[in-house]
């Protein structure tokens, strides 16, 4: 725990007020956990509503060296938002307010704690689409979806936040307010600070405000469902789709062990011999759309999808996604102990990783669910069991680091979304060389010389 100096609290609740700046230990206790099963108490909590009010924080924060802690929802899961060190985490919810939506150009300036699916809703009054959308995009916050380049299901088609942050107003580690980026379409002076800072997880700067691009709204939305024997045939039926020209909005896949979760969650009669779920979001204009509806069931069945059925309704079709958003929960409820991962590898190599996972799994006396983003190679690998031990927590540390190796041999990554945060720092060298890394260390000493901006996450002894 960090002793923070009663003048320092009071200089703050002068400046922020004294209800946004809190140390009592029942308070506190709203801040102490994310995603994961790691809890760390904070020293105290502040909630600012200016970027002024966060500079001024970050000003203090230097001079009296107390480390500082961005956290949006804290729906995230690996860690990035926790006060390992202690300190004061800063939370963003406060600066929630979408601040314009110009239709014209097409962009959208919100602040970091404005949550995804309000956004969504906002533009899509407009005739306007913002197309990240992760499973927590009902209570995920923008400036956390910036911290980790939050993808989703529909990034296969749209790609992930990356894809659509123009521009940012940061406030860097001793208070210095920057901005990055552009609000324009296009733009290249100076280094892309933008995209530097997009992914890092809450070590570089802390975002105030950001300019969104934003695309015409697709006209129409229908969804399929096809059941597969096997996963091999998803490689086959997806080269065949490329082929035709057809890009899904989405392709989600659920492999046996989470079909069986979510048979009695959903309206939609799963056949009892159905293996792999698939699911397949097609968008744009309705006539065209009827077209590659019919091409895309035909190009399942021609390869060895035992049926091909269409949600068609909107019910049904919201009723699906939520239940494919909540199966992370599903999986949860249903077990002790679950490890997630969220590995990615070029797409012809899934079915190898999904076996070499289910290996490896068992060889650590485990229970995997293998689901995520077939369009672009992104699995979920969940590591269950029906007790919680430290036996247990072992063995899933140790079959998460062949996992990571697996994926890394085929050409992949180990974090396609979720980020590195705390719990897959020490595997960070199974991906990167030691002179990448060193570089990113002297890039975070660059921002942050005094290490008091969310210290301890990405890199090991940090």
């Amino acid at each position: 725990m960090v002793k923070i100096p009663q003048g320092f609290i009071d200089k703050l609740k002068k400046q922020i007020g004294e209800r946004f700046v809190y140390s009592l230990p029942e308070r506190l206790e709203g801040y102490n956990f994310d995603g994961t099963d790691f809890h760390y108490l904070p020293d105290l909590v502040v909630e600012p509503e200016t970027t002024e009010q966060v500079s001024n924080l970050m000003k203090l924060a230097t001079e009296y060296k107390i480390p500082v802690i961005p956290r949006g929802a804290g729906t995230g899961v690996t860690g990035g938002a926790l006060a390992i060190h202690g300190g004061i985490v800063l939370s963003l919810l406060r600066m929630n307010k979408i601040i314009s939506i110009d239709e014209i150009n097409m962009t959208a300036v919100v602040e970091p704690g404005v949550i995804n699916l309000d956004l969504h809703e906002a533009v899509e009054k407009k005739g306007l689409y913002y197309p990240p959308d992760p499973s927590s995009y009902e209570t995920s916050s923008i400036g956390g979806n910036i911290a980790e380049d939050a993808g989703g299901p529909h990034c296969y088609k749209y790609g992930t936040t990356r894809d659509y942050v123009l521009g940012m107003k940061v406030v860097l580690p001793d208070g210095t307010i920057i901005n990055t980026g552009v609000q324009t379409r296009k733009g290249v002076v100076g280094f892309d600070l933008t995209n530097l800072i997009i992914g890092s997880e809450g070590t570089l700067a802390i975002v105030t405000e950001a300019t969104l691009r934003l695309i015409p709204l697709p006209g129409k939305i229908v969804t399929l469902l096809a059941f597969f024997p096997d996963i091999h045939e998803l490689s086959a039926m997806l080269y065949g789709i490329t082929k035709s020209r057809i890009v899904p909005a989405a392709l989600e896949f659920l492999d046996p062990a989470s079909v069986d979760i979510i048979r009695d969650q959903i309206t939609i009669k799963i056949p009892r011999h159905a293996s792999i779920l698939l699911i397949i979001d097609l968008d744009g204009d309705a006539e065209e759309l009827d077209k590659q509806m019919e091409r895309v069931g035909e190009i399942c069945l021609d390869n060895e999808a035992q049926d091909v059925l269409v949600a068609d309704s909107s019910l049904k079709r919201q009723g699906l996604w939520d239940v494919r958003r909540k199966l992370r929960d599903f999986i949860k409820e249903g077990s002790k102990f679950k490890r997630a991962e969220d590995v990615t590898v070029p797409i012809r190599k899934i079915p190898e990783l999904i076996e070499g996972c289910e290996q490896i799994a068992k060889k650590y006396d485990l229970i995997n669910h293998n689901f995520g983003h077939l369009g672009d190679g992104n699995v979920h690998v969940n590591l269950t069991h029906k007790m919680k031990n430290e036996k247990v927590i072992q063995q899933a540390k140790y079959a998460a680091k062949e996992i990571f190796e697996l994926t890394v041999k085929l050409g992949g990554t180990i974090s396609g979304e979720h980020g590195i945060g705390i719990t897959k720092q020490e595997f960070l060298d199974i991906e990167l060389s030691h002179p990448s890394i060193a570089l990113q260390k002297r890039i975070k000493h660059a921002f942050d010389p005094l290490n008091i901006l969310n210290p301890g996450k990405i890199f090991p002894g940090s």
